[in-house]
């Protein structure tokens, strides 16, 4: 058999959740402004994304981290497709029962999420050639990204923020769908106003992490404003609020200004993400202030 050579950033389960009735994904991708329908396993990939030629050169196998993340993907499809027909079956207030190898599993799979993406390898190069040092090259990038990814340190920071927060998840109850994209774990201050790619351990900084086109979950972190006990009540409890519309164009600006290139929607009517995209960078729109 032969080794898959076209790597998901983003899991192919994770967006099949996104596209319509008939199986296609809509997409609009913001480097060529181009709206259309795809199949989930296009997008968000790349060939040998995760393919680890150190591993090959010291006699190991250079896919081990894809198949580890294969591996991760099918534990978290199954659990997390579980909690959304629970949650689509009961009402605000009640609490899902989440065991604590089951928070393990999925906060260590939206960490790995935020860091496996093709926007944070962007990143990590650009830290590289600060400082006038030269840019990375595509295989030095590549290289530098898997390293970041194999820091077991790191990835831990990230995960065990993440598992320490209040999760809660929100219905959306509006005629519009909640988005997603190709790099879909957002996060944003505790004050509502700002959507950070970096600073994601920031104090108060939260998750906001659509897990599909009608529910969302949020990871309220112990510190800041919501660090209380107020909030740490609601743990694992499906949110009192269902979303509006205008809550939900307000979640969807993060995957607009998280993707790398491509936000995803059940939908193709991009206009709501073409228009927040041309204020990135401005001070021409802001967040709602709550």
């Amino acid at each position: 058999m032969s080794s898959p050579k076209l790597h998901h950033y983003v899991p192919r389960f994770y967006l099949r959740r996104f596209a319509d009735a008939e199986g296609r994904l809509w997409v609009w991708d913001r480097v060529v402004d181009r709206v259309y329908a795809t199949s989930p396993s296009t997008i968000a990939a790349e060939t040998k994304f995760y393919f680890h030629d150190e591993f090959a050169e010291q006699g190991h196998d250079p896919l081990t981290m894809e198949a580890q993340f294969a591996s991760l993907e099918g534990a978290v499809s199954g659990l997390t497709g579980a909690w959304l027909d629970w949650i689509r079956a009961h009402e605000p207030g009640d609490a899902l029962d989440i065991s604590t190898d089951d928070r393990d599993r999925v906060g260590l799979f939206v960490a790995l999420q935020f860091l496996r993406s093709a926007d944070t390898r962007e990143t990590i190069a650009r830290f590289a050639s600060r400082d006038s040092a030269p840019e990375p090259t595509v295989e030095e990038a590549r290289k530098l990204h898997l390293h970041a990814l194999w820091d077991e340190d790191l990835v831990a920071s990230i995960a065990s923020r993440l598992i320490d927060c209040t999760w809660v998840f929100a219905k959306n109850g509006s005629s519009t769908p909640l988005a997603a994209s190709d790099n879909p774990v957002a996060f944003r201050t505790d004050d509502n106003r700002m959507w950070l790619k970096g600073a994601i351990l920031s104090e108060g900084t939260y998750l906001v992490y659509p897990l599909a086109p009608d529910v969302i979950m949020y990871g309220y972190p112990t510190d800041g404003r919501y660090g209380t006990a107020s909030v740490a009540r609601f743990n694992n409890q499906i949110s009192a609020v269902e979303l509006t519309d205008g809550m939900v164009r307000s979640e969807n600006t993060a995957q607009v200004f998280m993707a790398s290139r491509h936000v995803v929607s059940v939908r193709p009517d991009f206009a709501w993400a073409k228009d927040f995209a041309r204020t990135i960078g401005t001070d021409s729109y802001a967040l709602p202030h709550s």
